[in-house]
């Protein structure tokens, strides 16, 4: 038994602590206040040496306080154990739930000879542990049984997810942006959740450190038991789909490839944005140094992701080489011109065997540049490209949806006999309201005029995203953000995309920090070094969208609906290629997402919908649920569903078969 000192002045009766060792760390023992309160703790704005607000310590033999980890501009809450005989713990509450919970949390160890433990907890006792072992391994719990989840290295943080269901006493665990256990069953039988502690074994001595803490309690429906929750799919697993994710600026080093490289596959997406980056790969004239951009297009063929090329911007080195970055204008000399060419060509001779489809410029419509000239520039690049590549298709491109720019580009190429050179066009729509109904009448403009003088050339949405943040550097950063409100866009902007038949890009993968401040619309947090710091929410829905919507799924266009209430809802549907199963995308689409989470119960009538085993499941959190009989029908082909609780996130109706959990 440990001996706990006395309760500290104001100190909620829920962290109240019982004495009992459970795999070896101590267990709390959790009577929470009535209403439940998501916890973030970043530490930053700590004291160090301080024990920061509603976290509690006991423990004798050591210290838990905020420090600034060694070797960084960090702060992070300490747990340093110097006793083998009385552990060390910190504990934190978000107040009695029996939602389903989900954790977020960076752990670190100093060694890997001591137990370092996290866990979920209620009155119980532990629910739900990731802990280092003694043995240099990661593990957690099925119940009583160890599970493995691979070998930990001293010194180095691991990006660690936790999503609770007490409804089913289940969870799964995902280390760094991927799943590594599903479905384990709780250590003690509860069916609340109430807090969360951390802390070093008793049996042996060490530090640990904790950050990034954050909790968020969601709502599940009521009586719909939990299945589980979408199975997340690499690249490689999933193989072609209509989703990409931007990885630009890199050839401006913004932001670090090796450091986001390893969640790259992990996410899904089948295909990737990089720019080419003429001024990082010709430094010195006529001397082309290619090694940065081999290793990414490698590695990223390597994760099963096909890299889309963009050719821009200018280069320095010639005089009249055009700009450099964004808004840059197009190279003009003579000179410069001749080494553009020289560079079109050896950079599609050197990867034509592992890329197939290019843009030309970035948003020139931004950048003052004339259509003209644009125009111009495309048809000379774009035959350059032909001339190594035939079958290469070949994008252009333009900011924002500007259908005039866009029409006098495909007029001028069209009279110029060009048009066969054009694949596709690309546009940047960013507005704060993902659903805004101007944006798609725009697309069918585009598609119109593409229709009509490049027949067989497709629209893209090539870049969007949305911060996580308020202040962000680019679109959208006069707007307050949080990751809750980025990942509800995200979702809402690819399934008004993939629901259309658009082929659509998520921006980014990864922050950006531009000279003057962060971009924040990727999905990993970054550190000041630009390595990565945790997978925000938004990766881990965007995750499930790319295992739902692969290659086998198909829009369904004209899909007839109705709802009860059915004000501002948008109605995205699709089936599988092969069986005609049906999958149907419902949220709200009146306004910029929220930081609400409330639902609205809500009837649906799905006329000539197919599903023979249907499933509710929250696109944000991956969680599935079974509908029961009582809660839907059938009759003549029209379906309806009663009750289901709908926000301004998608949530789906989807059969069975054509989720995998």
């Amino acid at each position: 038994m440990v001996n706990l000192s006395p309760t500290p002045v104001g100190r909620p009766l829920s962290l109240l602590v019982a004495g009992t060792l459970v795999g070896g760390l101590i267990s709390v023992a959790t009577a929470a206040p009535a209403t439940a309160a998501d916890v973030t703790s970043d530490f930053d704005t700590t004291a160090p040496g301080s024990l920061p607000s509603g976290w509690f310590v006991t423990g004798a033999a050591g210290d838990a306080t905020v420090q600034d980890v060694p070797g960084t501009v960090d702060r992070s809450l300490r747990l340093r154990d110097t006793s083998t005989t009385a552990p060390v713990t910190a504990s934190t509450s978000f107040g009695t739930t029996s939602s389903a919970v989900v954790v977020g949390f960076r752990l670190r160890a100093a060694q890997t000879s001591a137990t370092v433990g996290v866990h979920l907890d209620s009155s119980g006792g532990h629910n739900v542990t990731v802990a280092m072992g003694a043995d240099g391994r990661l593990y957690t719990y099925n119940a009583e049984k160890r599970v493995d989840l691979g070998a930990y290295a001293a010194h180095r943080w691991y990006d660690i997810r936790v999503v609770a269901h007490p409804s089913s006493a289940t969870a799964d665990v995902y280390v760094d942006g991927a799943r590594k256990a599903k479905r384990l069953a709780f250590r003690t039988s509860t069916t609340t959740l109430g807090g969360i502690q951390a802390g070093v074994s008793t049996a042996g001595t060490g530090t640990a450190w904790l950050d990034d803490v954050r909790t968020a309690t969601e709502s599940t429906p009521r009586g719909w038991p939990h299945l589980g929750s979408v199975a997340p799919r690499t690249a490689h697993q999933i193989g072609a789909s209509q989703l990409i994710v931007g990885a630009e600026t890199l050839d401006r080093d913004y932001a670090d490839y090796p450091g986001f490289s390893p969640y790259l596959g992990r996410l899904g997406a089948t295909g990737t944005r990089l720019q080419g980056g003429w001024a990082k790969t010709e430094k010195t004239k006529n001397v082309y140094d290619w090694a940065w951009l081999d290793r990414i297009v490698e590695d990223a063929h390597s994760r099963g992701v096909k890299p889309w090329l963009q050719l821009s911007y200018g280069n320095g080195a010639y005089t009249g080489g055009g700009g450099s970055g964004l808004g840059g204008r197009l190279p003009s000399s003579p000179e410069a011109l001749e080494a553009w060419d020289a560079w079109v060509t050896a950079m599609v001779k050197r990867y034509k065997n592992r890329v197939t489809e290019w843009e030309v410029w970035n948003e020139p419509n931004l950048a003052g540049i004339p259509v003209a000239d644009y125009t111009d520039f495309f048809i000379r690049t774009a035959t350059r490209i032909r001339a190594e590549q035939p079958n290469a298709v070949v994008y252009g491109q333009e900011a924002g949806i500007d259908v005039p720019y866009a029409r006098d580009f495909l007029i001028r190429l069209a009279e110029k006999g060009k048009a066969g050179l054009l694949g596709g066009f690309s546009y940047h729509p960013y507005n704060a309201n993902p659903d805004d109904a101007w944006t798609y009448g725009q697309v069918e403009k585009l598609r119109a005029l593409l229709a009509q003088y490049a027949p067989g050339a497709v629209v893209r949405q090539g870049e969007n995203g949305a911060p996580s943040r308020p202040g962000s550097f680019g679109a959208l950063g006069d707007l307050d953000w949080t990751e809750l409100s980025q990942s509800k866009w995200f979702l809402r902007r690819v399934l008004n995309d993939l629901g259309r038949d658009i082929s659509t890009s998520v921006f980014s993968i990864s922050d950006l920090h531009y000279p003057s401040k962060i971009n924040s619309k990727g999905l990993l947090q970054t550190n000041t070094d630009k390595s990565i710091r945790y997978a925000k929410p938004s990766y881990y829905a965007v995750q499930t969208v790319a295992s739902v919507f692969d290659s086998t799924v198909k829009p369904l266009p004209g899909y007839q609906w109705s709802a009860t209430p059915g004000a501002s809802l948008t109605v995205q549907a699709f089936a599988h290629r092969h069986t005609g199963r049906q999958i149907v995308g419902v949220w709200s689409g009146a306004a910029k997402p929220s930081e609400s989470n409330t639902r609205t119960a809500t009837d649906l009538t799905f006329t000539g919908g197919d599903f023979r085993d249907p499933v509710y499941v929250d696109v944000r959190t991956g969680a599935v649920h079974d509908i029961p009989a009582a809660n839907w029908s059938m009759r003549d082909g029209t379906y309806t569903f009663r009750d289901v609780l709908v926000y301004d996130s998608p949530v789906l109706i989807a059969d069975r078969s054509t989720v995998k959990f």
